[in-house]
Formats: structure tokens, sequence, C-alpha cells
């Protein structure tokens, strides 16, 4: 079993909480809240939890090479000061279709970040992955998304993983170190008792983490697509994960309340919660931006 226990559980009632990103740097764990335009920040050392509005939906946050934090907001990549964290425009994306906003991103291991984009309405296939970074501005290489979801980088960098949620459909695609893709497939396509794909990541035995809207846990699969294990949690709508801590055997896991009925949260009131685990397996570091 890849995952101990749960170690803690950060009740902050995330309306959609998204993005777990940490910071090796500044030693802090961030997430967001989309709906709710709030950035989390959660001290490692000092173990405590501080949150900054933001005026517009914040949906990723991650550092650069220059231990500089960049984040993804509704219709733009902005800079955060690293203190004060208030945003200054990078790149604004005029061209998003105006249903759209941002969603997951992720780095490759040299340094391009890929992010997703997706119908605010779940209804019509406007969203795209883009790719930035090593001095290129936001470009799309794939298209023909409701919600574009999760990406995630195998242990060797050569492989790009990329998932349709409205679909249920995790795709892989070749990565070269360009940051070009190539030979699209699928590689897991969810069945209806395993909800919806969403955040995913890469572990140091080269499985990949998904975790499951409407799923009420986490996915692991071995490289051939088959599952390993299935990690159950105390909320049905569980959203992202990311390894993190000095030896990376910890796991922060996001969730969320947006759209459940009173009786569903009262029986899962730990919905919207960050669970911190502690696995028995180790993650990989990701990548600083490399702009």
């Amino acid at each position: 079993m890849a995952i101990n226990s749960i170690k803690m559980i950060i009740p902050c009632q995330c309306l959609l909480g998204e993005g777990p990103y940490y910071s090796a740097s500044l030693k802090c764990l961030f997430w967001v809240d989309i709906l709710d335009k709030l950035l989390y920040r959660f001290d490692c050392q000092q173990q405590t939890v501080c949150r900054y509005p933001m005026e517009q939906a914040i949906c990723w946050i991650m550092e650069t090479t220059e231990q500089r934090l960049i984040a993804g907001f509704e219709r733009g990549i902005y800079y955060l000061d690293n203190n004060t964290f208030q945003p200054s425009e990078l790149y604004p994306l005029a061209t998003l279709a105006v249903n759209n906003r941002l969603n997951d991103a992720k780095t490759d291991r040299n340094g391009h970040v890929f992010f997703g984009t997706m119908d605010k309405h779940e209804q019509h296939n406007t969203g795209a992955l883009y790719r930035f970074g090593q001095q290129q501005t936001p470009t799309i290489v794939d298209s023909n998304y409701v919600i574009s979801n999760g990406p995630a980088i195998s242990k060797n960098g050569r492989i790009l993983y990329s998932t349709e949620s409205s679909t249920r459909t995790i795709y892989q695609f070749d990565l070269n170190e360009q940051g070009e893709l190539s030979n699209k497939r699928v590689f897991v396509k969810f069945d209806e008792t395993m909800g919806f794909p969403d955040g995913m990541t890469v572990d140091n035995d080269n499985h990949l983490w998904v975790a499951s809207w409407n799923g009420h846990g986490l996915y692991r699969f071995c490289e051939n697509g088959t599952i390993v294990h299935f990690y159950r949690l105390p909320a049905p709508r569980i959203t992202s994960l990311t390894f993190f801590g000095d030896d990376l055997t910890t796991v922060a896991v996001t969730s969320a309340r947006t759209g459940l009925e009173p009786e569903i949260l009262k029986q899962y009131p730990y919905s919207g919660a960050v669970f911190i685990l502690t696995a028995n397996v180790k993650g990989i570091a990701e990548s600083p931006a490399q702009l």
C-alpha cells in the first residue's frame, strides 16, 4: 500500500481547492481555492496556514528558476510578490474564449510550463493545453478540451499525461526536450464507478497518481495503465495532489465542496479540506519554471 495514513487534515473548506504546490526554497505548501479567489500558504516549519484574497480567480501557482512565484489567474499569467502575493501581469491571454478560464498546470523536466484551459460551464470543447517557457510565450499545443486537467510528466521526462475530465480520459503524449508533443494516445479511461480524473502527479517509481472528482480518493497506476492501488478519502470531490517535504514522502491532497447537497456535506464534513498523508513511496521534485 502506497499510503500509510492521514497525518493531518487542514479544514479550510475550499469551494474548489486545487493546485497544491511545494516550494522547497520557501519551505511552504501552496494551494488555491479557484471559486473563492483565495491563495493558501502552509508554512511547513511553523505549521501555520495563511490565506490571501485575490481580485480574480487564481488557478495555480509555481516557482521559477529565479525563485520568483508565478500564478495562473482566470485569464492570464502573473508574477506574485513572494511576500505580499500581489500580482503583476506576465502574459495576458487576450485570445482566450469568452467563457474559458485557466485550470491545472505543471512543468516538464526542462522548465517548460504546460497549463490547461476549460469552459467554465463545462459544455463546449473550447479548452486547450498550452505551453510556455524557455523564452517562449503561451502557445496552444493541444485543443478540443471541455476540461483540460492534470498535466503530469513521467519520471524520465519523455511522456506528458493530459486529462480530458469530461470524457474521463487520460492521454499520453511523447515529449521531447524542446517541449514538443507528439503521438497522442489514450492511457486510461475511467468508468463511471471511478469518478472523473482530475489533478495528477508521478512518483519516483514512475507510477501515475490521479485525484478523482466524485471518486472519493486517489488512484495509482503503473506504466501500462493498470490500477496498482486506490486510496479512499473522507470527501467525494478530490481534485489534485502533490508530494512535498524534505524527503518528498508526504502527500497533500486538495478537495472541493462546490455543488454538494447539504446531506452530502453533512455526511462528508471534510469536503473542501486539504488532506496531508504519509506515503511509503517518494515523489519527484517539481522542476521550476524556466522563463
